[in-house]
């Protein structure tokens, strides 16, 4: 596909990136024109096919590539999830992943309404806040 000069050939491809655990996630980056704007996404390719999810877009497809980049990195370095005695709890004052079928992907690993439930009634009492935010905005 090529639009404005922009080729978009080599797409999809795979990158690599390092979690803050040191492991190594490979992700499928796509990219779509609608209209003027590229919409740039990667997807976490595992064997379990859930993961992480990340996407921008902008009128310029190498700056989307760029931002989405960033956005990995950004997502990548922080880990959301600790695990004790066998059951996860949250590591510090902030939860952030995606919303899936039956449950939530924290962390890049799905965890099921009823776990995450649970998880937060070891917070009973206490006060939260709850933001969505689609997939192209914030991290």
């Amino acid at each position: 596909m090529s639009a404005k000069g922009y080729d978009l050939e080599d797409y999809p491809m795979e990158e690599t990136f390092r979690d803050c655990r040191g492991a190594e996630r490979i992700f499928v980056i796509t990219a779509k024109r609608f209209a003027s704007k590229y919409f740039i996404t990667a997807t976490e390719r595992n064997s379990k096919g859930e993961g992480y999810e990340f996407a921008t877009s902008s009128t310029d497809p190498y700056a989307a590539l760029g931002q989405l980049r960033s956005k990995i990195r950004k997502g990548l370095a922080t880990r959301y999830l600790s695990y004790e005695q066998g059951r996860r709890f949250p590591s510090h004052d902030e939860i952030k992943g995606r919303i899936g079928f039956g449950g939530v992907v924290i962390d890049g690993e799905f965890m099921s309404f009823k776990d995450f439930a649970e998880m937060l009634q070891t917070h009973e009492g206490w006060r939260f806040c709850l933001k969505i935010v689609d997939l192209v905005g914030d991290a």
